[in-house]
């Protein structure tokens, strides 16, 4: 079975590492800290996932599903603790059976498509977690999926079949799929606030999802992805006060944050990383101390060292080697 280059991914890197800072801050919702919480992930051939949670994280518990069975050998391979289980099962069904008995839970539904049934997932999950559990869903955010430009006709299919597929969570079952990325992207975050309320409806239960973070991205295929913790209604508070002084905090449902780091040198990461962390006018102090620009117009260039400034400590350096 073939698989992407997950880990030489930037931006999915950067995602990746925002997470893991995510799972940290979980410490202060629980005496037992992260021995009391179990990770679950799709770790693919190369378990990086698991790989880094177990270096920044290495209390917590992790559980890797993967229903391809020579994958799931390649993982045997790849495992880098003995702290991590590697089931060979299907996603839904393992959600189905799914226990978490009195452990905590962090789930990443790491999903490739844009399916009805991620939803449905997304759903069991909230109904069945513990309190103070985190779940995070990646889902394809592409909006030429369901717009074309030129063939009305084929347009209006398109949008038919979206609606088909995704109306009983969208805000308006009756509306188009937006034409834009950032549109799109929070149309789905919308989707996943509509199937979160009606999983845990104010009037039936004392739990509420609350979001955590929201980005989208592009590697190579564009990508939206929504953390949220679920808690007490009662003591949302809580939560809050866990994440209010985390730069990339979304508490409030607002718009997905895009990460798209520029390709910078490593000698020039480092000219800029002196000048780092700053607080404001990143872009532009970034775009004197080099000197040129890096991108069309100072602008363009600007909006690249601002989103290096927001993500560098989780950008990746990829070497070339010689084994």
């Amino acid at each position: 079975m073939r698989h992407p280059p997950y880990h030489l991914r930037p931006n999915k890197t950067a995602d990746r590492f925002a997470f893991i800072e995510a799972i940290k801050r979980l410490e202060r919702l629980s005496n037992d800290g992260l021995k009391g919480y179990t990770y679950y992930g799709l770790g693919g051939p190369y378990l990086e996932d698991f790989r880094l949670l177990y270096e920044y994280c290495p209390d917590i518990n992790m559980v890797s599903i993967e229903r391809n069975k020579e994958t799931h050998r390649r993982q045997w391979f790849h495992s880098p603790c003995k702290t991590l289980r590697l089931i060979n099962d299907d996603l839904k069904s393992y959600i189905s059976g799914y226990d978490p008995g009195n452990i905590k839970s962090v789930f990443w539904l790491d999903y490739t498509g844009l399916e009805f049934p991620c939803f449905e997932d997304f759903k069991a999950l909230l109904i069945t977690v513990l309190e103070d559990s985190m779940i995070k869903v990646t889902l394809r955010c592409q909006p030429g999926d369901y717009w074309v430009s030129g063939d009305e006709e084929l347009r209006e299919q398109k949008a038919d079949e979206f609606r088909r597929n995704f109306s009983s969570v969208m805000p308006n079952p009756s509306a188009d799929p937006p034409r834009t990325w950032v549109s799109f992207a929070r149309l789905i975050q919308d989707m996943l606030r509509v199937a979160a309320q009606q999983a845990l409806p104010p009037y039936a239960t004392n739990l509420t999802f609350v979001p955590i973070s929201s980005f989208y991205y592009s590697d190579g295929t564009k990508m939206f992805t929504l953390t949220g913790i679920v808690c007490a209604t009662a003591r949302k508070h809580r939560v809050v006060r866990a994440f209010a002084d985390w730069e990339f905090a979304n508490l409030e449902w607002n718009g997905p944050r895009l990460i798209d780091i520029p390709e910078l040198s490593t000698k020039e990461r480092l000219q800029l990383q002196r000048l780092l962390p700053s607080s404001d006018n990143r872009g532009s102090k970034l775009r004197k101390a080099l000197g040129y620009e890096i991108d069309d117009g100072p602008s363009k260039t600007e909006a690249a060292l601002e989103q290096y400034a927001a993500f560098h400590r989780y950008s990746p350096y990829v070497l070339r080697g010689v084994p």
